[in-house]
């Protein structure tokens, strides 16, 4: 079993944190992918992309369109993380309860322990190929 998780963030240096942090704790379990072009890693993504963790704040482009960009290229909504160095609070404001399976602050030590906690989730329904609640599958 191998489940696919993207990484998109402009700062290749929190990409690069993130997916050895993914790495160090699941081995081989999670296939990471990261990207700092947003435009390279749309063209990755897929139904079959189990999480997709994801910077709100890109020069490139919005953090909404991206996350639109990304739904239509078949992520499910409940397996997309937004990061941001903002209050989450602002975020969530600008995404609707439920749109995302979560809004982290990246800079915010007791939230990087939320993205820990749902990456244990999402490797243990990989295990058991249970779909999400509310989910067909």
């Amino acid at each position: 079993m191998s489940l696919k998780c993207v990484i998109v963030d402009d700062q290749p240096a929190i990409g690069r944190f993130l997916k050895r942090k993914i790495q160090r704790r699941y081995g081989d379990i999670v296939h990471v992918l990261c990207f700092h072009e947003p435009m390279e890693a749309l063209r990755n993504l897929d139904g079959e992309v189990d999480l997709l963790i994801m910077d709100y704040e890109m020069p490139q482009i919005s953090g909404r369109s991206f996350l639109d960009l990304a739904m239509r290229r078949g992520v499910p909504r409940g397996n997309i993380i937004i990061l941001s160095s903002h209050d989450p609070d602002e975020i969530r404001r600008r995404i609707p309860l439920g749109e995302v399976l979560a809004v982290i602050n990246k800079s915010d030590r007791e939230q990087q322990e939320v993205l820990k906690m749902i990456m244990d989730a999402v490797v243990k329904r990989g295990r058991s190929k249970r779909p999400w609640p509310g989910e067909t599958g």
